[in-house]
């Protein structure tokens, strides 16, 4: 009983030394506006709000399906469509250089979670581009998790913050993204679980995937 509440005590101070290292990041972080060119996607999914219940399955992109994309559900709007990948590109990585992230990651992460789909909700509760839970998206300061400039910024500072938390291992950090820190912690690897072991690898192989078509010259 004593090791059992060691191990409560010891979970408990890890959350409250994570839920202040993000009300700190909150804090630091610069205001800064959205390319124009993104603003409209802003507008499109500013109606997500009221449009709770109405929803449907949202299937994997053509193609896929071996990519393990979760099964998420949409808001029925037809507004609601993914980023244009080109402009979604240059947001991508203007993020990640804000936050020190290595390249093609964000942009890995959010194919991975939502396939760019700013209002995708999964049946667990995430929300948004980058599919943050309620909790974490209060603790980021993302007062629209529908917004995906609000929910990629979100994103990178809890990635920026894993990765710190785990020493810039990002197979972890990937882990506790998916599956939570405190199972990272518990098992001090990726968590024996087949969707997350999945999750790691498949974002693992996007980034590759990504950062070789970076290197291409574009037309």
């Amino acid at each position: 009983m004593f090791a059992v509440a060691l191990l409560a005590v010891a979970g408990l101070a890890a959350q409250d030394s994570l839920t202040r290292q993000l009300a700190a990041v909150s804090r630091q972080r610069e205001a800064v506006k959205p390319p124009v060119s993104l603003q409209r996607q802003q507008a499109s999914v500013a109606r997500q709000h009221a449009l709770a219940g109405t929803s449907y399955v949202m299937e994997p992109p053509a193609g896929a399906v071996s990519d393990a994309i979760p099964w998420a559900t949409r808001a029925a709007d037809p507004a609601c469509t993914s980023l244009e990948e080109e402009e979604a590109r240059d947001y991508f990585r203007l993020e990640e250089q804000r936050d020190g992230l290595p390249a093609g990651l964000l942009e890995a992460v959010a194919r991975q979670e939502s396939a760019l789909h700013p209002c995708a909700v999964s049946r667990a509760g995430a929300m948004g581009l980058m599919q943050l839970m309620p909790a974490t998206a209060l603790q980021l300061g993302v007062d629209n998790p529908f917004d995906p400039w609000q929910s990629l910024q979100g994103g990178g500072q809890f990635l920026r913050l894993l990765l710190d938390r785990y020493g810039g291992d990002l197979p972890l950090a990937l882990g506790a993204y998916n599956a939570g820190p405190s199972r990272v912690d518990s098992y001090g690897a990726i968590p024996p679980i087949p969707e997350t072991q999945n999750y790691v690898d498949s974002v693992l192989t996007r980034m590759r995937r990504i950062t070789a078509s970076d290197s291409l010259p574009r037309p």
